[in-house]
């Protein structure tokens, strides 16, 4: 892949972008004001396919999962994941607004986009007076590919007009369209000091939450997504009280959080706590697309803690719940067609944040799904011009090898060239050797090597190559090929670990490294090795990250 560099743009210039997740964060620049941010999913008539496009501070995260937007602390971040992005879409506009028109110069806005962990394009600009909505720049499609424009362009009709522009409904008090019914809340009954966003994984409807209390507008309200309840709580604007408490605030340097009491701060480090453990389970048991997960952020909104907190710790929490289904997935070597099905249903259910370690989830798993394929007969094919082969022979391999065999006097190492076919193995080199099929008997890897073990003590040897994983999948998938060997998905050899054991095994080391503590890129080990007669057993069985597993290698 193309690394990128930071791009600063001016308006209408436009920089490519990779094939990956992007998210870019908007901050506003010489204003108190904090403006809304939207992103429109533009399909090819230039307007919306309908008003499910129209991605807002209502409806924040779109239905197909693949652009959401969140806040914290005056900046918002909207995530494309661009991959992902439905065939039909051509565009996806970024927007700001404001509630009223801007009435001095001055009002900034500073657009950075990041990819792949680098920042890719920085865009900076001007409300204009009299302007209340802006187009910042838009993502759009190019000879199979993606690119971003800056743009700058404003509105002085403010959201509706931005919105009209692009084929969205809007009421008349210019706010996208909300239905309601039976007496439920308005955006306008929404204090602004305690309503949370809604996360990104939740339903579109009206969520629970606390709204301005219909009869008396001193109190604040539970709706609790179908009626009111008998909850209540006074309201508090008060300057320099907790928007949560009433009470008066303390002053804190540098602090992050929103602001918080001393009465308060206690409370809510409890409960998140709590809060956190309990969303785990509820991901374990029942998924991100639950009941019990949606009723976990309505527990969040109804203790008035900040959003921002919550995420944070689902993001947390998801990480580790697609860790250990990674771990579980690769715990007998190989990766189903339906694992990896599931583990993309699982990331767009909790609708991550790109990150490096999710990257490298998804790179891993993607990678054992390829290594399987081939083992399963899915090989590859060559087609050299220098090398002679029979018209039945089908080439799988062509690459430089080191041939090492151990001798009385120490490894001799032989630089050359391996080549693998449906009829042989054969190694060109200072003394040329083939090796048929019928006499290998097992192939596996070893660090960066390759071992053969064959019927005859000549035809054993080990092969260092690059990529050692994928080689090793290729001869193995040819000998089960040779040798007609036919896989039944579930019914793996001695290297099984059936469900129940993993989750024992998993437990108990506490889901790291039992060397060194690390929580990614886990391993399931054989503590006495499986050639060496140790079972696939619960006593026998231990996490390792990558790295260490590989440092133990066949060793007790």
């Amino acid at each position: 892949m193309t690394e990128l560099t930071p791009t600063d743009l001016a308006a209408g210039a436009n920089t490519p972008l990779a094939r990956a997740a992007v998210s870019v964060t908007l901050a506003p620049v010489g204003t108190a004001s904090s403006p809304d941010v939207q992103a429109l999913l533009i399909g090819s008539s230039g307007r919306v396919r309908g008003d499910f496009d129209f991605v807002f501070y209502n409806a924040p995260r779109h239905r197909s999962g693949t652009v959401q937007i969140s806040t914290s602390e005056r900046i918002a971040t909207v995530a494309v994941d661009l991959p992902r992005i439905e065939d039909d879409v051509e565009r996806i506009v970024i927007c700001q607004s404001f509630d009223h028109p801007v009435e001095s110069a001055g009002t900034r806005f500073l657009a950075t986009g990041i990819q792949n962990d680098r920042e890719v394009l920085r865009f900076g600009g001007e409300f204009a007076i009299g302007l209340s909505a802006l187009m910042v720049g838009e993502f759009y499609r190019r000879a199979g590919g993606w690119k971003f424009r800056a743009i700058g362009q404003g509105w002085s009709s403010g959201l509706a007009g931005l919105a009209g522009e692009f084929g969205v409904a809007v009421d008349a008090d210019d706010s996208p369209a909300l239905e309601l019914a039976n007496g439920a809340p308005t955006a306008s009954t929404v204090p602004s000091t305690v309503s949370q966003p809604a996360p990104a994984s939740y339903r579109s409807d009206v969520k629970a939450d606390w709204y301005r209390d219909p009869r008396d507008p001193t109190l604040i309200r539970w709706w609790d997504s179908r009626a009111w309840t008998e909850h209540a709580r006074p309201v508090h604007t008060v300057p320099g009280t907790c928007p949560r408490c009433g009470q008066r605030l303390r002053k804190r340097l540098f602090a992050r959080d929103l602001p918080s009491c001393r009465h308060c701060e206690p409370q809510i480090r409890h409960f998140m706590n709590e809060w956190t453990h309990s969303l785990a389970r509820v991901l374990a048991d029942h998924g991100a697309n639950s009941d019990q997960w949606h009723q976990m952020w309505d527990r969040l909104r109804f203790e008035q803690v900040p959003e921002r907190l919550g995420q944070e710790a689902a993001s947390a929490v998801g990480l580790s719940f697609l860790e250990r289904y990674v771990t579980f997935a690769f715990a007998d070597g190989e990766i189903e067609e339906n694992e990896l099905a599931d583990f993309y249903q699982h990331r767009r259910e909790l609708s991550l944040p790109p990150s490096s370690q999710l990257t490298a989830l998804q790179h891993r798993i993607e990678r054992g799904r390829e290594i399987t394929k081939v083992m399963e007969g899915d090989l590859p094919h060559v087609n050299p011009a220098d090398i002679h082969l029979d018209s039945s022979e089908i080439l799988y391999l062509d690459l430089h090898a080191t041939q090492i065999r151990i001798l009385a006097r120490g490894p001799k190492m032989s630089p050359g060239r391996l080549l693998v076919s449906n009829k042989n193995i054969r190694f060109i080199g200072a003394a040329g050797e083939q090796l048929n099929w019928n006499k290998v008997v097992r192939v596996h890897v070893e660090h960066s090597q390759v071992v053969i073990s064959s019927t005859t003590t000549r035809g054993s040897s080990m092969y260092q190559v690059h990529d050692a994983p994928y080689v090793g999948a290729v001869v193995e998938g040819a000998l089960r090929v040779a040798k007609r060997r036919v896989l039944i998905p579930g019914k793996r050899d001695s290297r099984s670990i059936s469900p129940h054991v993993r989750s024992a095994v998993y437990q108990r080391c506490g889901g790291k490294c039992v060397e060194c503590g690390s929580a990614e890129y886990l391993e399931f080990d054989h503590i006495l090795p499986l050639s060496l007669g140790g079972a696939t057993s619960e006593a026998n069985l231990q996490l390792l990250c990558r790295a260490c597993n590989l440092r133990k290698g066949n060793r007790i």
